[in-house]
This record gives C-alpha cells, sequence and structure tokens, in this order.
C-alpha cells in the first residue's frame, strides 16, 4: 500500500508527462457533411472537435444542462405517465419550453409524479425565464 507521499509523487509525474503521452486515438464516424464542415475550419479534424467538446462541456449559456433536463424529463415521463391523459401534449410544451401549456397537462396526474417532473424540468422554465427577462 502506497503512503501519501508515494502518491503524489505519482501524480506529480503523471501530470507532467507530454500531452501527446495522454491522448488516446478512436474512429470517428460522421457524414459526409460533417467532414466537409470540419474541412473548412482553421483548426484540424481533432483539433475542432476538441475545441467543440469543451465549449458544451463548459455550458457557458446553459442550453446543454437545458437539454439535459429535457430528456431526463421525458424518459421519467415516459416511464411512469406514458399512459396518462395528455402525456403527448405535455411532452410537445416540455419541447418547446411552453411551461403554461406544460403544467396544464399534467395537471391531473398524480402528486408524486407532478412532483418529480417539476424536479426534473426546472433548469428548462429556469432558461425561459432568463430569456424572457433578458440575462
Amino acid at each position: 500500500m502506497m503512503n501519501p507521499s508515494q502518491k503524489t509523487a505519482v501524480q506529480t509525474t503523471d501530470s507532467l508527462a507530454p500531452a501527446r503521452l495522454q491522448q488516446e486515438s478512436r474512429n470517428v464516424t460522421m457524414l459526409p457533411r460533417h467532414w466537409e464542415w470540419l474541412a473548412l475550419q482553421s483548426r484540424s479534424a481533432s483539433g475542432t472537435l476538441r475545441l467543440l467538446i469543451d465549449d458544451a462541456r463548459r455550458d457557458r449559456d446553459g442550453a446543454y444542462r437545458v437539454q439535459e433536463s429535457k430528456e431526463k424529463c421525458y424518459q421519467f415521463m415516459r416511464d411512469m405517465a406514458g399512459n396518462r391523459s395528455h402525456f403527448e401534449e405535455a411532452i410537445r410544451a416540455l419541447f418547446a419550453a411552453n411551461a403554461a401549456m406544460f403544467h396544464e397537462k399534467i395537471a391531473l396526474w398524480p402528486a408524486a409524479i407532478r412532483e418529480e417532473i417539476s424536479t426534473l424540468s426546472a433548469p428548462v422554465w429556469a432558461s425561459v425565464t432568463e430569456a424572457e427577462s433578458g440575462s
């Protein structure tokens, strides 16, 4: 078993390793139009993809967080309320970010389901409020 000082030494050595040794190669399958777009960029295809991924991970405008919230909410609704009245209309309202219509369509669903849906969809409605206020 390593003592804490040995572990630190290993981490320091790893962090000093050249970047090329820390990269991993994998295949990416894309449509021709994607390759064409990548070819027009000022960076290499790998560099452009890394930049796009890093930007998505930072999620400055919250778009990825909102999309993830919509997807998680949809999956929960599909599993727990897929056979309930107004399910399809509620899903359409969710993806259109129409809060009034959404809450109207789920109003008669069981309270426990509505509460979980409210928690999962909160980032969607927060993003709509921010957009309306100009933030």
